[in-house]
This record gives structure tokens, sequence and C-alpha cells, in this order.
């Protein structure tokens, strides 16, 4: 007769703990406010269109558009360099799931499954993430 009721119980105590901390969110948006926000074509040219990285301006439109749907950060003032744990918060601003999310989203994207490969401890900076998605739009030799 209990169940029920220690089941929502359950629920709404889980679902605190797996939701985005908002005011976490709020706290990291306010540090990045100190740069110019930019738009995901500002956001390229800036950042990721040098030749020597030979960053896919498409992977660069969906990392864009991706990030700021998982974080809910203003992702055009985010800088190459800015640390997805220590600076941005990563855990605690998404959804605890933001890392399932985004394999099926790269894969929708681009047809290519990387949710064997995709290793959100191993990436510790933006750019590391970029870099991450880039190295598997690529075609590996077998």
């Amino acid at each position: 007769m209990w169940q029920p009721l220690r089941n929502f119980v359950s629920s709404i105590t889980t679902y605190g703990l797996l939701s985005p901390d908002q005011a976490m969110r709020d706290h990291v948006n306010q540090w990045l406010s100190s740069r110019p926000c930019l738009t995901c074509e500002d956001w390229f040219h800036r950042h990721w269109a040098s030749p020597s990285l030979g960053m896919p301006k498409a992977l660069v439109e969906f990392i864009y558009d991706r990030l700021s749907t998982y974080s809910g950060l203003t992702v055009g003032c985010i800088h190459p360099n800015d640390r997805l744990l220590e600076d941005l918060h990563f855990p605690a601003v998404c959804w605890f799931d933001w890392g399932l999310t985004l394999c099926e989203d790269f894969y929708h994207a681009f047809g290519i499954d990387i949710l064997d490969y995709f290793d959100e401890t191993q990436l510790i900076t933006c750019a590391d993430l970029a870099t991450f998605l880039q190295g598997h739009l690529t075609p590996h030799p077998t």
C-alpha cells in the first residue's frame, strides 16, 4: 500500500539529484558574461577556423547548438581552453545523461556512433571535446 508513495518520493528525490543545478548555471553564465558573446559564425571564425585545426564548420555549429542545449550556458562566450569540469561545471549544469545525449545527437547529425568511445572524464577542455568529435568524423584506417 505504501509502495506507490515511496516510489513517488524516490522519483522526486532522484529527479532533483539528476537535474541541472540552476544556481550553478547562473554562476557560470555570470562568469562568462565578462566576455563578448559571439554568434556561432563568429565563434567558428575566432576559435576554430584555423587551417591547422581543420575543424569543420558543421561540427562547430553542432557543438555550439548542442552545448547550449545540454548546459544552458552561453556558448558564444566559451573559449576552447575553458575546462569542462573546473570552469564550466558540466556535471552540475547539465542533465546527468548529457554525454549519452551527445552521442545520440552526434549519430543523428553525422551518422557516426561514438557511444563506445565517448568518455567525458577524459575530456578536460572544450577544445578536447571538439577534437574528440572531429577525430570521429575522419574515417580511421582498418
